[in-house]
Order: structure tokens, then sequence, then C-alpha cells
């Protein structure tokens, strides 16, 4: 749940997020897109989940503020990767 989410995600300290495109209440890219506008999201990376790997999908991922990508379904080796490239 998208909603549900971005409260924890609000009132608990992170590191990372990980979330999907496809979630109940509110989506992925609405996700990032609303934890983007509090202050607390500064420097925090963002991994964006999809079956979808159209260009233009990736590309609003970006917009919203998402350091990385991953097409589902995906390897643990491929997820590892990509959270060791947005944690540089």
């Amino acid at each position: 749940d998208g909603q549900e989410g971005l409260e924890k995600a609000l009132s608990h300290s992170i590191d990372a997020i990980i979330t999907d495109q496809n979630m109940p209440n509110l989506d992925g890219l609405g996700f990032i897109r609303k934890y983007r506008e509090h202050p607390s999201s500064k420097g925090k990376p963002i991994i964006f989940l999809s079956t979808d790997s159209a260009d233009s999908l990736k590309q609003q991922a970006r917009d919203a503020g998402a350091l990385g990508w991953m097409v589902k379904p995906f390897t643990q080796a491929q997820l590892l990767a990509v959270i060791k490239k947005v944690l540089g």
C-alpha cells in the first residue's frame, strides 16, 4: 500500500527506499512524488520496481526522484547490484 508506505517512510529513520509501481491507494510514482515533497527525503535513494520496461515510465520515475530502476522479475544479485550503485 503506497499510502501506508509513505506514512512509514516519513515517520521512521530510513537509509533508502525500494518501491513498486503497482500498489493500492498510491502507486509508485505517486509515492515518490509525495515523498520528495518532504525535506526529510533529501539525499535518500529510491529504487523503483515495475514489470513495465517502457522508457517513458523510467523517465517519469527519474523525474519524480528515483535513482535506480529494476524491471521485474529480477534476481537477488541484480537487486544487490542496483542497491550498491545507488548507495555509492
